[in-house]
Formats: C-alpha cells, structure tokens, sequence
C-alpha cells in the first residue's frame, strides 16, 4: 500500500516537473519561433480603392452608407479565418500572425500589411475579394522613427481590453459612424518630422473562446437568478436558500432579466457567431521631443474612447514599460504566444481597421489610388504593336495589336501633359525598328526631333524630314500635283474643304457655293498642261489674260472653257466683278506674301511622292511647330498631307491587296488637320492598308461629324485623364466599368482602353504605358536633317527666282485710243469695267505709246530677252524625274547604309566645281544674281549631300544605335540591349 501511494506520488511529482520543463523549453522555442516568423513577414504596401469606388450616398441616410462601407472588410476577416492550421506544429509554436498597420510619415498616411510568405496570396485574395479596385505592392521596410529624436522622442503602449473578450465593444452596426475617421483625424496634424503608427497583429483564435464565452454568458444568467450579480450576494443567496421554501426559489428563478443584462448576454451570444482572433494593438509616436510625441500618442489614445460600449467593453491604453523592446517588437512585428486575453472577431476587428470612403476622409494626407485597375483581355497576341502593359491584382501582360486590327485605326484622348506625346513616340519607334513605313505629324515639334535622334542606322536612309520653319532649304509640297486625272477633282475638293477650314469653318457664306464654282474652275486651268500648276498660282489667271490663254490651250474640259471664253467675259462687265476678284484673291494673300510658305506650296513639284513614301516604306518626320512655323500655315500644311495620303492610299486601288505596303501615319492634335472627308479617310483608308493613329486634347475640338466618324469607325480607343465634359462623353464607350470619377482622376501615364481583338471589341480595361529610354542623340538630329535638306530641299534663292518668274503676270495688250479690240480668246473680249474706267484701259493723263510705236519699257524688256538668250539654259527641275539614289562611294555594297542623291541639276555643271556650305546662299538675292551662278550654287549645295551622309554616319556610329541594339523588355521599355526585339 505504500509502495503505491508512493509511486503515485512519484508519478505526481515527475509528471509536474516534466509538464514544467516542457512548458519552460516551448516557451523558449515560441520565442525563437516568433523571431524567425517576425523575420520572415513580407511588408505589403495597401493601394486602397480609388474615390469611384466610394458607395454612392444619393438620398440615402449617411449612417447607413457608412455601415454599408465598413461591412465589406467583414469579408476580409471571414477570409483570413481560413489560414488557422490544425496538427501538432501548429498547437506547439502557435497560429501564424498577420499585421495591418496605419502609418503616417512626412505628412502621408499610408496603409500596410505584413504577410508570412506563405500567407501572402491569401491575403491579396482575401483583400481584393473585400475591396475589388484595391491593389497589394511589395515595398521596402517603412520606417516611422524620426532620426533626430531617436528613442528620447519616441513613446508607445499597448491598447487592451478593459474587460474580458467575451464583452464586443461597440462596433460600426452600434455606432452608424465611421470610427475610423476618429483615428485619421488623429494623425491629420502631424508636421513632416512626426511620424505614428497604429499596428493591429491578428490570428485565428482556437475554439476555446466561443465555449468560454457561452460559460461566461450562461453564468450571469445564474448569478442573476441564484446569487445576483456580485460576489457579496453569495452569502444572501445562501440563507435564503436555508429558510425559505422551494416554491419560492422556483418563482425567483422566472424573473426575467432586465434589458441591459439581456442586451449583454445577447452581445456575447452574438459575438461568438463571428471568426475569433486573438489580437495585439500597438500605438507609437516618434518625433523631435518626447512632448511632441506625447501630444501625438494622446490624441491616438483618445481616438480609441469611441469603442467603449457601457456596460460591455472597450479599451484601455497600457505604456510600455522598456520603450526599446517595445520599439524592437513593433519594428519586428512581434506576437507572443502567451498574449491571448484579447479576442475580437470579425466584426469588431471591421470596425477598428478596413478602408474608408475619400469623401468621409478628414484629411488629404491619405493616399489611395487615383485610378482603378481592370483585367485586361486574355489571347492578345504574342506578336504585333505594344500598346502599353496591363496590371492586374500583381499580373502584369502586354498588351499588343495584330495588324489587322491596327488597320482599324487607333484614337488617343487625354489633356495636356498626360503623355500622349510620349505614347505617339513609343508606338513611332516601334514601327521604326521593325522596318515600317510611318509618317508622323507633330504639331509641337519637340516630338518629331527627339524620334529623329534615336534613328537607328539601318534606317537612316529613309528618314524624310519636313520642317517648314527652317527656310534656308525649303521643301516643295504642290497641292495640285497629281498621278492620273482622276486625282484632280478629290484635289480640289479637298482643297475647298481646307479653305472653308481656315476662313469659314461655320459654314457662314464667307466661302459659299460661289466661291467654290471660281476655285473649281481656276484649279482645273491651273492644273492643266505638262508643267501643271500651283495654289499660289490660281490669283495669276484673275491678273493676267495672257496665262489664261496659255493654259486653255490644255483643258480639254468644255465646261472649263465655257467658263473663260463665255461666263467670264460677262462677268467682267459687271460693276461688281473687281470686289468679287479682290475678294477671291484675297484668301491667297495669306500664302503669296508668306515667303515661308510661298517657297514650298508654290514649288510646281514636291520634294518626294507620298505613295512612294508609302509604297518603299520610308519615315516621314513633319515638323509644324506653330512657334516656327505660325498657326495658320501649320494647319494649310497638315491638312495638305492628310488629304494627299488619302489620296496616294486611294491610288493603291490598282495593286493587288497582298502587294499594299502597311503604313502608318500617326497625326497629333488631328483636329487642326481633319476637313469633312476624313470621314472617308477613317471608313476607306483600310482597305489601301493605310492606317491613322490620331491624338487629340478635348473631344469639344471636334465637329460633330468628324466626332461620329472617330467614335463609328476607329477599333481603339485609348484615354487619359480627360475634363468633367469629356468624361461625361467618353464614359458612355467605357461604362459600366469606368465611371466619370476615373476617367478625370487618372494619373500620367495610365490609360482606359478599349481595343480590338482579332476584329472583336474588348471590355475596357486599363493599361500603363511602355517606356522609352533612349535619349535622343543631338548630333544625330543635326546630320539627318541636313541630309534630308540636301535630298529633298532646294536653296530659297533658287526656288524664289523660279516661283517669281513664273507669277510675274504679263503687260495688258496696248490698244491705241478710239480703236475697239479685236474678239477671240479671254483678253480679247471687251474691255473689263471697274467702276466707270475700263480695267484695261491707262489712267487719263497717263503718257501712252503712239500706235504701232514700242515705249522704252518694251525696248528694256527686248534687250533683257536677248541678253537672257545668250546665257545657258536651266534644265527646268519641274520637267526632271525624280532624283535617284547612289551609295556613297557609287555603288551598293554590303554594309553601305548611307545614300546620296544624284539631283538633277548635278548634270548641268561639273564636280570640279568649288564648293561651298549651304550656308553661303541664305543672303543670295535672286533677283539680281545671274542664272548661270544659281545653277552653280545649286549644284554645290546638292554636292554636299555626300559630306552630309558622312556626318550621318559618324553621329549614327558615335551613337552605337541599331536595330539590333535596341529592344523592347518585359516592362515596356525601348532601350539599348544585346536582346532581340520583343
């Protein structure tokens, strides 16, 4: 018996100092654990939802709006119940933690996480699921501490539960308000040397609390009906259990509680139907001095007061006893095993941290994302162009289109400084390094240059560029030059559209049906003939009788010569025919007197063929900068090559479909360049495998029907952030997924899209842009744009003294006095009356040539005839082909890059001629130099297009940029690399 007695004391004994060396060895392997877990946890930076996500109030009362807000985090916390483990791991170092924490530093306030790596995609899951337009980043360790104050300025505590965890505090459902507007208010005052931070460490509590919480509950029901409520009613309780009947205990027991002990009991109950988590909540301000962090601490503390429910629960602040390892638990995250006294569960942890509404927000310090993040479409091809990169919940694809739907056209919105520019130029560079065909019109310049200096040498030779404002070499762009005469009467017409684009754009008569009938019949005359004509030369035909019958000669048109020899001489009796002429004429003066203009519309032929620009691929680089080249030239201009490359994609019509060369012709602010048939241009121009991207500011710039024609016929439409009227617009085309909220509050660079895949259209979604990092090579801009002023442009002088000579109109026939005029062709008909004065017919008192006599101007004009005749002739560059290419050194070699051309005007003199830079003829006063020295300084200048080529090639190999070189990488980035092209 003894022996027994003392093996189970035995047994006692070993069985308790073995529970407590267990106990004491988990304790120091909990710890050890919580290091590694503290160590281990990836800090997750919370874009919270942007302002569009915010629930929409309208008539509804705001404390049901705001419990509507704070209840989607309850689906946060109902998620994360499901990372609690089972098994003996987890019983022995415990659940893991998760940590969502408020910081605010430099007078930002920014929301955390951090996550165990095993837990990270759960999390995303749990907090996308709660806030759908919410994004997770993994960031760097944020730091709060202020330097200055080091741990002197710094204070913290502990925020715990005043009461046992069975008693919820007073949560969003009780209080139809934002608490969490309390904390933000809190932290809105601090300076940018102050910095605070709130840390909530949750884990799934076991099932333990719910059974000691109903214990809890069904306990004050007995000590009420038994006992009472307090400890001194025991010994009541006990007497009258002694003296009275049981019949009177029975009645005592049906009393019904009162409404705040059942409304107690009935809260307990209530929280244990919720996820439980064992919870630690941490405080901590750090700034230049202790007092100024403990005024921060304390406005913290107090924010918490709005928790505590009477006769339940809240929370009592708890400083911490070694501000150190205080600091070091809060930097590390640390949660010990040990605390567990506080359990809140799901929907009391809602009501202390989830994301608030911006328009509830009391400050502007915190940061949320200004635009929302949308899936972007599945099976977008591997190959094609790069639009941008979707980013999606951490997934990040391309976005690219196949060239078909890039034959659908492309449209780019968004105000200024948004990055369209920097758009065009990725999508320019693209096509440059896949060796396709583009021109691009740049209404600011700077954008056409910087493509220029990132040329690589493999396509230095078809770089074209066309800079009206440098005027030294002027560049011929013949409105009127045409391929077959088919093109004439879409010239025209378009040209008619461009006047009432500059001059009548309401379509208020100052144009009008008139007008068009004088143009019409003008350009038809002008136009004809081999040399063809000019727009600058359609005033000559009102001025000058004699370029009239020489050009009628030509028409074949009858009703063109109905005009001139019928139509024409009536008008001219009319009293009124000089004020309709002045005011035909006068919509050219803009372009005669503009010497920048007048040398390159007024140039019989252009300096290269737009469908051979088309047809071999070449890169056309237009430069309208209004600063240089003045608002109203630029607009002529854009509108000239819009309606010419329409007209050169029309005149594919007879090539083979398989044979049409892809080519895009990119045209920002479009709007300045659109005349009413760019209609056609968006609904035929595929077809001829043209295809526009087109970028604008306003959607207001527009006509109504170019508007229509954009929105009816372009595949893709991208946008940026755009003005409250646009959005109201555009929203129409990215509802429901994108409301008027993200279309204005978009950042730079982030785009709504709506695209084509494979000829089916996509749901919105939103896209950032790729990057180009290649800066532009200046010397590389300086050597092309010679070297296309030598290829394609001609020296001022020269091309001055031909447009001068050929507008110089010819002296009226001189009848003598008393003698009628003889009838027959225009200028013979009788005489043109302005006012009283026949228009023919000298002023009275003028000194007149006797009949049959010739006056000294007549015998000046003679004698300058014959001594011009004496001179060698100029080989008329109107009447020459197209000048052909040569390699530098005379034939293509392997490796040759760099072409010259042979002008035409290089046959006329020898090389033996002494050059000059082109320089020397920008003081050339044409009108006093011989012909014979113009043809020797255009034959220099053409001369120095081989030294210009070698200056290319020396800026293109300082510069090192190849196709080869150059890649597009996996975050959208165009930059130098060893890599092929993506």
């Amino acid at each position: 018996m003894h022996i027994i007695t003392l093996l189970v004391v035995f047994l006692t004994i070993g069985s308790m100092i073995g529970g407590g060396i267990f106990y004491y060895y988990r304790k120091i392997l909990r710890e050890a654990k919580n290091y590694e877990r503290g160590l281990k946890m990836v800090p997750l930076l919370i874009h919270l939802p942007p302002i569009s996500d915010d629930i929409e109030g309208g008539g509804r009362d705001s404390r049901d709006v705001s419990e509507e807000t704070i209840s989607k985090a309850q689906v946060l916390y109902n998620i994360l119940s499901s990372t609690a483990t089972k098994g003996f791991k987890s019983g022995f170092y415990g659940q893991r933690h998760i940590a969502f924490e408020i910081v605010a530093k430099g007078g930002v306030v920014n929301y955390y996480t951090a996550v165990p790596v095993a837990l990270v995609q759960i999390v995303e899951q749990a907090v996308t699921s709660a806030y759908p337009n919410s994004r997770l980043e993994e960031v760097e360790e944020h730091n709060l501490f202020n330097e200055a104050g080091k741990l002197a300025g710094t204070i913290g505590g502990e925020m715990i539960l005043k009461e046992g965890f069975a008693r919820p505090i007073a949560t969003f459902q009780e209080l139809k308000t934002d608490s969490m507007l309390s904390i933000l208010n809190s932290l809105s005052t601090l300076g940018k040397e102050d910095g605070a931070g709130i840390q909530i460490l949750i884990r799934p509590a076991g099932s333990g609390w719910v059974n000691k919480s109903k214990k809890y509950a069904e306990s004050i029901k007995k000590n009420r009906y038994k006992h009472g409520l307090s400890s001194s009613s025991t010994f009541k309780g006990l007497g009258s259990a002694l003296w009275k009947p049981p019949e009177h205990e029975v009645k005592q027991e049906e009393k019904q509680l009162s409404s705040l002990e059942q409304a107690a009991i009935d809260s307990i109950e209530e929280k244990t139907r919720h996820p439980g988590y064992e919870t630690l909540v941490r405080v901590v301000a750090s700034s230049n001095t202790a007092a100024r962090s403990q005024a921060i601490l304390s406005s913290m503390v107090a924010s918490f007061a709005l928790f505590d429910s009477p006769g339940r629960n809240g929370f009592k602040f708890v400083p911490a006893k070694s501000i150190e390892h205080f600091v070091t638990a809060f930097i590390f995250r640390f949660f010990p095993q040990e605390i567990t006294q506080n359990i809140l569960n799901s929907v009391e942890l809602s009501t202390i941290f989830h994301f608030p509404d911006q328009k509830n927000t009391p400050t502007s310090q915190l940061q949320r994302q200004a635009s929302k993040q949308v899936d972007g479409p599945n099976g977008v091809p591997e190959q094609g162009l790069l639009l941008g990169f979707n980013v999606f919940r951490g997934v990040k694809k391309a976005i690219r289109l196949s060239e078909d739907d890039r034959r659908r056209h492309m449209y780019i919105i968004g105000q200024t400084g948004t990055g369209k520019s920097w758009m065009l130029k990725s999508l320019v560079m693209q096509d440059v390094l896949s060796g396709r065909g583009l021109a691009f019109i740049d209404p600011h310049g700077d954008a056409a240059e910087d493509i220029m200096g990132m040329i690589p040498k493999e396509r230095a030779e078809d770089v074209i560029y066309f800079a009206p404002g440098e005027m030294d070499f002027p560049v011929g762009l013949n409105l009127f030059e045409y391929h077959y005469k088919e093109q004439q009467d879409f010239l025209i017409q378009e040209a008619i559209n461009m006047l009432y684009k500059l001059y009548d754009p309401q379509r208020q008569g100052i144009i009008g049906p008139r007008y068009e009938h004088l143009f019409r019949n003008a350009a038809l005359t002008v136009m004809a003939g081999p040399d063809g004509g000019t727009f600058v030369d359609i005033p000559k035909l009102f001025n000058d009788k004699q370029y009239v019958n020489q050009k009628l000669k030509y028409v074949t048109d009858q009703t063109v010569l109905d005009f001139w020899l019928k139509e024409m001489p009536g008008s001219e009796r009319s009293n009124e025919f000089g004020e309709v002429k002045s005011w035909f004429v006068s919509k050219f003066g803009a372009f005669l007197s503009n010497q920048m203009m007048r040398n390159i519309i007024g140039q019989t032929k252009s300096g290269f063929d737009l469908r051979e620009v088309m047809d071999e691929g070449k890169i056309l680089l237009v430069n309208l900068s209004k600063g240089k080249t003045g608002e109203l030239n630029a607009k002529l201009l854009g509108m000239i090559f819009v309606m010419k490359f329409y007209a050169a994609a029309m005149g594919r019509a007879n090539v083979p479909e398989s044979e049409r060369r892809d080519f895009t012709l990119y045209v920002d602010e479009f709007q300045n360049f659109s005349t009413e048939t760019f209609s056609d241009i968006l609904s035929e121009a595929r077809k001829y495998h043209l295809s526009l991207t087109v970028a604008n500011q306003f959607v207001g710039q527009l006509t109504d029907e170019i508007r229509d024609a954009v929105f009816g016929n372009v595949g893709t439409v991208i946008s940026s952030r755009t003005g409250a009227n646009d959005a109201e617009f555009l929203v129409k085309y990215f509802s429901p997924v994108f409301d008027i909220e993200d279309m204005t509050k978009m950042p730079n660079q982030q785009w709504v899209v709506q695209t084509l895949l494979n000829g089916v259209p996509t749901q919105p979604f939103s896209m950032e842009s790729a990057r180009l990092e290649i800066a532009p090579n200046p010397k590389l801009i300086t050597a092309l744009k010679n070297l296309s002023h030598a290829k394609y442009g001609r020296p001022k002088g020269i091309v001055e003294k031909e447009i001068f000579d050929r507008l110089k109109t010819n002296e009226p026939p001189r009848p003598s006095f008393g003698q009628s005029q003889q009838s027959g062709l225009v200028g013979s008909s009788p005489q043109v009356t302005g006012g009283t004065r026949p228009l023919s017919q000298p002023r009275s008192g003028s000194m007149g040539a006797a009949p049959g006599s010739s006056s000294f101007l007549d015998e000046w004009l003679a004698k300058r005839k014959q001594d011009m005749s004496t001179k060698p002739a100029v080989q008329s560059v109107q009447n020459v082909s197209k000048p052909k290419l040569e390699s530098i050194s005379g034939a293509k070699t392997p490796g040759s890059v760099i072409t010259t051309p042979v002008h035409p005007t290089e046959q006329m003199a020898e090389r033996s001629t002494p050059q000059q830079s082109p320089a020397d003829l920008r003081n050339i006063q044409m009108s006093d130099q011989p012909v014979e020295e113009l043809v020797v300084n255009i034959n220099n200048v053409k001369s120095t297009a081989t030294e210009q080529s070698l200056a290319v090639n020396q800026a293109i190999q300082d510069s090192q940029l190849s196709s080869g070189e150059i890649a597009i990488d996996q975050q959208g980035m165009i930059h130098h690399s060893e890599s092929d092209t993506l």
